[in-house]
This record gives structure tokens, sequence and C-alpha cells, in this order.
């Protein structure tokens, strides 16, 4: 019965290339780091940890509590199953004799347990055989590398990985004494009750204090535990940064088309415009960057984050709201491609009193109730004026506008009946994905003729259209050519501005998640500054330049990615040893922002390796300098920093 067909352990590293995680990285179009995301949900393990990174504490303990002999044994000891059988015959207590090396063995075979005395006989000399194997094939560090990796600790929390974050937000390597212990305690019984591993927590470590020990693990494990995310650049994480990447297999990092840097300061200025709004009931915030060539989303804010909003995990890109004005562009764009109007165009500003089904009357009012009389189309449409829209919604009809709107990627619209004439002031419910990616369907003419194109952008990029609304000096007047509209929904409930230019589209909307009104904010004071902000940041140095107009300071650009430098650490850096951690643990990145071949980082004169990819340095106390320089030795780019 016993001679069983035994099949050959896994080796190492089949066992390690075969490990899981269930959060993996999303990267940015550089492969720089932006965020984790959950993609299993069997079980919650993270990357592989080596046994070397493990803190020494919880080393020593695992091998004093698990396996005394483990080091000194060939996979069974002798001495532990004799001591077991003694302990259950005459003690009536039972004390397990598995070795670590068995442990292994059942984590590789995941043999079911069963109460058949037989069968589960046949599994334990089968346990026995095998863990004799992995002991000839395996060195010790493998097969404990392998089962802190492996084992489960409590619950969903699988590895060392797992366990030492979700309970103590810090890595393996960080560990103290008690820490180690109260993780060790959880190995034998993973879902034992809080005061079961605290009396097991008490016999790992018998000098330390008993009470105060089991009160902090009753604690412990009566909340619920928390793996906090490890970046702050992506607030919301969602589909459609991976709209143009194929989405990933097993462990796999995730390629989005984002920008880090893009992405980062598009977020600053969002969280610095909330700062100021924050007296007019104004808390949340979207802003959704394109590359207009493309299409691809190189910025992607969601909301300003937990720190800011009770809100953010809301996604207010893809949240849909009124869009107010920002439609009228696509109003005049139909009009202009069917002949009917012309940028110059007159069109009349007066008193209209427009029937709609039912029998009533519709009356539309400018912004500022005032009437102009005779206008051109393209400042009509640039100082967004509602008579004059309605009149162009009427002269193109209805239908046509929504079938144009279906063209440019909106979505969930209902038929013309519903709206009226409404539509010409953005009764409409869209997304921020949906309005920026209809401007930049705009931008492009994949609609539209290029001579449309042209006019609408002729007429929502120079001042001169604007100025009957919004004079020539305005925060939406910049020192290059970009188009730009903004919108406000009914009730101050939503503020948008959305325009482009040859290389960026960008949209932002501003207000509240809840639906509240905002306290008189428009779309000039509300999403028209981070637009601004965005706009000059991200052209530093505009092809086109405007005259006979008096700017404000560009604000400090976005490098481009063609110079190569120094990303991190950053001049004039501290950085402080952690007292917890074992030095040689203890690592600081060093970060090239494109590199290129040839190039090298130099640390205090010294060649230290290739600008490709990061680079991992142990801290050393002292004054640093750290270089980049070219393949001829010019060195491009140089920070100084301090450890302490």
């Amino acid at each position: 019965y016993f001679s069983v067909q035994m099949k050959a352990p896994a080796s190492f590293i089949e066992v390690k290339q075969g490990h899981q995680v269930s959060d993996i990285l999303i990267l940015d179009r550089n492969d720089f780091p932006l965020e984790t995301i959950r993609v299993r949900n069997q079980e919650r393990s993270l990357a592989w940890t080596p046994w070397s990174q493990v803190s020494p504490s919880f080393q020593k303990l695992l091998i004093e509590s698990e396996d005394k002999r483990f080091f000194r044994h060939g996979g069974i000891d002798f001495l532990a199953m004799l001591h077991s059988i003694w302990q259950t015959s005459f003690k009536g207590t039972r004390r397990g004799a598995s070795t670590i090396s068995m442990q292994m063995v059942n984590l590789l075979q995941k043999s079911p347990h069963s109460k058949a005395i037989l069968k589960t006989l046949k599994l334990k000399v089968q346990q026995i055989l095998l863990a004799r194997k992995l002991e000839r094939t395996w060195s010790k560090n493998q097969i404990l590398e392998a089962y802190i990796n492996k084992i489960s600790f409590r619950g969903e929390l699988v590895g060392i990985g797992a366990a030492s974050f979700g309970y103590f937000n810090k890595s393996p390597a960080a560990l103290n004494e008690v820490e180690s212990a109260t993780l060790i305690a959880l190995i034998r019984s993973p879902n034992a009750s809080p005061e079961k591993v605290g009396r097991r927590l008490c016999q790992i470590l018998p000098g330390q204090n008993c009470k105060l020990m089991q009160e902090n693990v009753l604690a412990l494990l009566n909340r619920d535990y928390h793996i906090a995310r490890s970046m702050d650049h992506l607030p919301v994480v969602s589909k459609y940064i991976f709209e143009n990447h194929k989405m990933p297999s097993n462990n796999e990092n995730m390629k989005s088309s984002l920008d880090l840097q893009i992405q980062d300061y598009a977020l600053q200025v969002l969280r610095e415009q909330l700062h100021d709004l924050k007296n007019k009931n104004v808390n949340e915030a979207a802003v959704l960057i394109l590359d207009t060539k493309t299409g691809e989303p190189m910025a992607y804010v969601g909301s300003p984050g937990a720190s800011l909003s009770a809100s953010s995990q809301v996604d207010g890109i893809q949240a849909r709201r009124q869009v107010g004005s920002t439609i009228k562009a696509f109003i005049y764009a139909s009009a202009f491609d069917l002949n009917l109007l012309k940028i110059d165009s007159l069109l009349e500003d007066s008193r209209a009193d427009i029937p709609i089904e039912g029998g009533g009357v519709y009356h539309p009012r400018n912004y500022d109730h005032t009437f102009r009389g005779n206008v051109g189309a393209g400042e009509a449409l640039a100082s967004s004026l509602n008579v004059p829209a309605v009149r162009t919604l009427a002269l193109v009809g209805e239908r046509r506008v929504l079938d144009n709107l279906k063209l440019l990627g909106f979505t969930n619209l209902e038929d013309e009946n519903f709206y009226g004439p409404s539509l010409a002031l953005g009764s409409l419910d869209a997304s921020l994905w949906e309005l920026t990616k209809a401007y930049r369907e705009l931008a492009v003419g994949s609609v539209f003729s290029k001579l449309t194109t042209d006019q609408i952008f002729q007429a929502l990029a120079l001042p001169e259209y604007r100025r009957l609304s919004f004079g020539l000096e305005n925060v939406l007047t910049l020192p290059f050519l970009a188009a730009v509209k903004t919108g406000t929904s009914k009730d101050m409930r939503d503020n948008w501005c959305v325009g482009w230019t040859s290389e960026y589209t960008i949209g932002v909307w501003v207000g509240n998640f809840n639906g509240q009104p905002m306290w008189n904010v428009s779309g000039v004071t509300g999403a028209a500054p981070i637009w601004r902000k965005l706009m000059l940041a991200l052209h530093p140095n505009p092809p086109v330049q405007l005259q006979n107009a008096h700017y404000m300071a560009p604000e400090k650009a976005i490098a481009k990615r063609s110079i190569s430098r120094i990303r991190y650490p950053v001049e004039d850096m501290r950085v402080a040893l952690d007292p917890d951690i074992p030095v040689q643990f203890q690592k600081m990145s060093f970060e090239i922002e494109n590199p290129q071949k040839g190039q090298n980082i130099f640390l205090n004169g010294l060649k230290i390796g290739s600008s490709k990819g990061n680079f991992l340095w142990s801290l050393k106390k002292g004054k640093q300098s750290l270089a980049l320089k070219s393949v001829k030795g010019e060195v491009l780019d140089q920070v100084k920093f301090e450890v302490r």
C-alpha cells in the first residue's frame, strides 16, 4: 500500500517563476512606476521576497520556533518525531513534528487532508520521502525562501510580503523582534483566535511583557489588515489609460500611455486650484490630457485623491454631467461643414421667442443678459453667446447635430425631441472623457473637413473673437495659439474648460461629485486656470507667438523627454538611515530620466554603472555627489545629497 508513485518536487526556479502576485505595477509610457493594482482576488500576495531581505529577527525566530535543527537534518527531524510520539502517547498532548522541508512539500503538493488513518499514513510517508528529495535538490536557503513566500499567514494573506505590509505597513526587512514573532505565531494556526495567537506569541518570546504583547495582538487582529497603495500618482485607476495597450498576463506589469511627469503636474495643479476655491463650495475636479496626434491619454486625474475628497474613488473623467456651452463648438462645426455658415457670417443676437413641443415658448438669454445685435459666427462661438447658438442649431437641425456627436464619440444620446433648442446650451449629459476625445477628433479633422476645423480653431484661439464676453486679456489668452472653450451647467453645478493645440488636447472639469452647486464659480474662474497652467507648462517653446499683447509669465515648463537628467535623488536632499532596518538592507534608487546609450552614472567621481534603468545603491553616511555623464565624459546633470 505504501509503494506510492511520487512526482519529483519542482525545482526552486520553477516555483519562483510560477509565483503569482495579487497586486501588480502600473507603469507610465517610459516604464516609471505609477501605482499598484489588484488583479487576483483568490488571495493577497505581493512580489517574491528573497530570504536575504527578511529581517534577522524573523529568520532567527522562525528557525527556533518551527524547526530548531533545520540546518542539521536532511529533511526529517527524527528526534522531533520521537518526542511528538512520546507526548501523544504518555501526556495526551499533540505536538507537530513536521520540519520546514516537510511543510514545504505540502505547500508544493497541496495534499488534501483526510480522516482515513491509512490514507493519512500514506500521505505522511510520501511527505517524508519527498522532503528528503527536496533537501537533495534544493539548498537550505532556497527552502526557507520558498517557504516564507508560499505560507499562509492569515485569511487571504499569503507570503511574508503581504503579511508584513498588511499588518505593519513595512517591508519584511524592517520587522522588529515582536513583529516577527507575531507573524510566526500565525504560521501554525493562521486563522486562530487573537487570544490563541497571543498565547503562542508569549511562548515564542518568553522574556517579553506577555500581557502587553497579548493586548497588542488582540488590537491588531481585531481590525482589518491594510496594504497601502505604493504610489500617489493615480487617485483613480481606470481601464481607459490602457486603451491602446494589451492587458498583461500572469505577473507582468501593466504598461499605460500616461507620462509620469505630466500626470504629477496635472494632479498638483488640480489640487492647488481646489485649495484656492475651497471657500466657494468646490470640492472635486478632474483633468484629462490627450496626445492630439494619437489620442492616447498622457494624464488621467479622475479625482483629487483621498486626502482631499471623501469620494476619492469616483472617477470624475467618466462621470456624466451637463456639458454646458462646450457643446457649441460642435454645433457651429456642423454649420460650417454644411456651408450654411462661415466664420464671418452674421448672426442675430436679439430677443428670440422659439416655439417648442407642447405649445410652450423658449426664451434663450445670454450669460450677461445683454443682446449685441448682429455678430459674426466666430465671435458668437468664442464669446459663447446663447441666442446665436440656438439660431445656428435651428439652421442645422438637431438630428444632424446629434448624428455628428455620435461620430465624435458621444454615447447614450437621446433623440432630438428630448433636448429641443436647449441642446445648443449643453443640456445633454456627457463625460469629460467623451468631451475631451470629441475635441481631439475635431482637432484632427476626423469628422469634419479641414476647412471647418481651421475655422473653429481660429475662432477659439484668437482673443479678438472672444472679446465680446471675455475681453482681450483673460485667463484664456496664452502666448501661443490654442483653441479653448469653457462651459458652465445649470445652477453652476459643473465647470468645463476644453481645448487643444497640435500637441495636446486638455479637458478640465470642476464641481462636486454629489452634484451640489458651486458658489459664484464660472468656467473662467473654476476650470480655466487649471487648463491655462497645464497648457503653459506643456508648451515651453510654442511654435506660434501672438503679437501686440501683454501676457502673464508662463508656468514652469515640464521638461522635455529628449533631455536626460537625474530624476532621483533631487538636489540638496537629506536621507536618514532607519534605525529599525539593518544597514545592509537600506538602499536608494538612482533614477535617470530619458537615459541614452553610452551615458554613465558617477558617484563621488567614481563610475558605478550605466544610465539604463534604475540603480540601487547601499546607503552610506556622508555628503554625496551624483553625476550623469555622456559617452564623451561631459556632465549632463549633477545633484548633491546627504545621508545621515
